[in-house]
């Protein structure tokens, strides 16, 4: 008789544990289905104006680029050099009386000039000889670019905050307005829209680490110089994934 009851002790135990273990794949399966395969309504003007608004960053000889999310380098921006031309035009349209004065005086001043050059010595030429320029180091090539590249770890940070923002923002009016709330829903569209973000950034590091690779190789050196910025920009990455995480997790 107490055998009986031990084999029907056990027996229930075994259902609860086929119950418990029953419910726990079935709720992970449903977790499963809400963040990798059910689909959601995610378009979003804002966020996708964030994602694939392009990059643009001055290099150090003042021109300025713009970067696209696939890292192509769509418009260049000579700056203050492109504002200068077309700065003589008072000196171009001169009157009639001034261009005739000047044709007249023009054979007499070249026949003043033909005879100075030839009673100059050889050894006395009034232009110095042009020394030549004392080749950069590797460190001054990467410092002079260190700006450029930390300009675009700045606008990076600037869009993975906006669309923290975005997000915090969405929630909040969801929750005033008495709507159901999809974590689901949330990972997909804003993981989504990060990782998106992230790519765009690549590309357009990418094309800036190239430009840099290209002046060290230039200059004699090899383009393995370049290592250490891009050890620092996986670090800065990793750093970005990290808040982004956090902040997530405390608005939610």
């Amino acid at each position: 008789m107490e055998k009986t009851k031990r084999k029907k002790k056990k027996r229930w135990w075994v259902y609860v544990l086929l119950v418990v273990v029953l419910l726990v794949v079935l709720g992970g399966g449903y977790a499963l289905y809400e963040f990798k395969f059910k689909t959601y309504d995610v378009a979003d003007e804002k966020v996708d104006e964030i994602v694939e608004d392009d990059y643009v960053v001055e290099l150090p000889d003042g021109t300025e680029i713009t970067i696209d999310k696939e890292g192509n380098v769509v418009e260049k921006s000579a700056g203050e050099l492109a504002s200068n031309t077309g700065g003589n035009s008072d000196s171009a349209s001169t009157s009639t009386e001034g261009t005739e004065q000047s044709s007249e005086t023009q054979g007499s001043s070249s026949t003043s000039t033909s005879n100075n050059t030839a009673t100059e010595k050889p050894g006395s030429s009034t232009n110095e000889s042009v020394q030549p320029s004392e080749k950069p180091s590797v460190k001054s090539i990467k410092d002079k670019y260190r700006p450029a590249l930390e300009a675009l770890q700045t606008q990076a940070n600037a869009r993975i905050n906006g669309l923290v923002a975005n997000a915090k923002a969405e929630y909040s009016t969801k929750k005033a307005n008495g709507e159901s709330i999809s974590i689901g829903y949330f990972y997909n569209k804003y993981m989504g829209a990060a990782e998106g973000l992230e790519a765009s950034t690549d590309a357009a590091f990418n094309s800036l680490i190239g430009i840099v690779e290209s002046d060290l190789t230039t200059n004699g050196f090899d383009k393995s110089h370049a290592q250490s910025f891009r050890d620092e920009y996986e670090a800065m990455k990793e750093t970005r994934r990290d808040n982004l995480l956090s902040q997530v997790k405390g608005a939610l």
